[in-house]
């Protein structure tokens, strides 16, 4: 069904060729930038969603843009699938602009009503979580492409597609640029025939102090006693992903009521006998690791569900925690809030790449349980994967995790140090790259 939405794409994106004759007509609302006039860049990403690091993102790119950008009039508006989710997010020049993840004819219209578009969401062209996922960016960038207005992917993920996915990949973004987050994803990007060079994340510079302030009052509301030691943990199903269309399980679910498995209307999480064994290890491991940790060094437990699909996972945890402990999930909490969270904490165990990246500003140290490229790239990076970087799936999880946890209680200083020393030059790439984005927007409208 996803190469059925694909096909249905191609078709809007020619379509929207025509938006600029129809709105002559009065048939529809299309703009196009004059001398003189606000230039309109719309941010597309997946935000709204209660997605911590996909909200960080779009929030430290919008603070970005608008210092780079000055003088300058322009006016950013932000796709989101929930306002009220977002509110308070954004200073009040940024606009907002609701759309559904029935997107097609709504991304057209967010499309035609801007003069230029940002993809922002990190897994720009990547299947991991969703195939659908980068056939809305593919269609973006294409409407961007018929229309003749440029297109930047910003701080992108890349991977290694094939089939009707890259081909689909390198017809719509053949006009634009990306900057990419690591080599990786360069040499999957020129694999592809598509252009750009290697920048960032734009969440190194997203900050949270009146979060942090919220999270120590809560932490010890929820029975932190101020000085024990906070271990985190940000846990997910890696097995769950990714999500697909299914007509056969959506009517299954209609007859029998079980709507456990349905992510979306039509789209379904992964599920088979085999992965449910897969997520009880993974989840086993990581629960015996938290609670040695925990009994060896006196420590609080903090369990942080990073997307609001987390929450689930963090239940199915909690129940296996045998120390004192907390949950938060940004169900409840917002961006700003489980950042703070974060950034109490004095060791953190990961599968999400946003926690890993939050928690670096105060240089915690990191052990990553990873499923996908992001986290096992920034681990690389900063010089932690050798010793404190595992595969959800390898072969005697628990021990490794033990091991990795104890080495970075003891080795915690140069684990600090080392994260110091890579802060700025994360912190000045973003920067880079809104200079550089910057400089091509003049390029294109000048």
């Amino acid at each position: 069904m996803d190469r059925i939405l694909a096909y249905i794409v191609r078709i809007v994106v020619w379509l929207s060729g025509l938006a600029k004759p129809l709105s002559r007509l009065g048939l529809c609302r299309y703009e196009e930038y004059t001398e003189g006039q606000t230039l309109k860049i719309l941010l597309v990403g997946y935000n709204g969603a209660r997605n911590t690091g996909a909200d960080a993102r779009v929030v430290a790119l919008t603070q970005q843009l608008e210092q780079a950008l000055g003088g300058t009039d322009a006016e950013l508006t932000v796709m989101t699938l929930d306002v009220e989710n977002m509110k308070g997010y954004f200073s009040e020049s940024v606009r907002m602009l609701h759309f559904t993840t029935v997107f097609v004819f709504s991304l057209l219209r967010a499309c035609s009503r801007h003069h230029a578009a940002i993809l922002c969401e990190g897994s720009t062209l990547t299947p991991t979580f969703a195939e659908a996922l980068c056939v809305f960016y593919c269609e973006a960038a294409g409407i961007m492409r018929r229309q003749g207005k440029p297109c930047m992917a910003y701080g992108s993920e890349v991977g290694r597609l094939n089939g009707w996915l890259a081909r689909l990949s390198t017809d719509m973004c053949s006009d634009t640029y990306f900057m990419v987050r690591t080599e990786e994803s360069l040499c999957n990007l020129q694999a592809l025939g598509l252009k750009g060079h290697i920048g960032t994340d734009t969440a190194w510079t997203f900050q949270s102090e009146e979060g942090e302030d919220w999270a120590r009052q809560r932490l010890m509301e929820a029975g932190w006693d101020g000085r024990q030691p906070l271990m985190g943990v940000a846990p997910l199903n890696p097995y769950c992903w990714p999500v697909r269309p299914s007509l056969w399980r959506w009517m299954k679910a209609q007859v029998t009521r079980d709507f456990s498995q349905q992510y979306d209307k039509l789209y379904f999480f992964s599920d088979s006998k085999e992965r449910r064994e897969r997520f009880e290890r993974y989840l086993s491991a990581m629960a015996a690791a938290a609670n040695h940790y925990s009994q060896e060094h006196n420590a609080f437990v903090v369990i942080l569900g990073m997307e609001q699909l987390d929450a689930g996972v963090c239940d199915l945890l909690e129940q296996r925690i045998e120390t004192p402990h907390a949950v938060f999930t940004s169900k409840t909490c917002n961006v700003f809030q489980m950042t703070g969270l974060l950034r109490q904490l004095c060791i953190l165990l990961t599968s999400r790449y946003h926690a890993s990246v939050l928690s670096m500003e105060h240089a915690i140290p990191i052990v990553a349980v990873s499923i996908d490229a992001r986290l096992n790239g920034v681990m690389r990076e900063v010089g932690l994967a050798d010793d404190y970087l595992h595969q959800a799936s390898d072969d005697d999880l628990e021990s490794k995790i033990k091991e990795s946890l104890q080495k970075a209680g003891e080795h915690e200083q140069e684990i600090k140090e080392t994260i110091r020393h890579h802060l700025p030059i994360y912190k000045e790439n973003t920067m880079a790259m809104s200079r550089f984005f910057v400089k091509w927007l003049h390029e294109k409208f000048s």
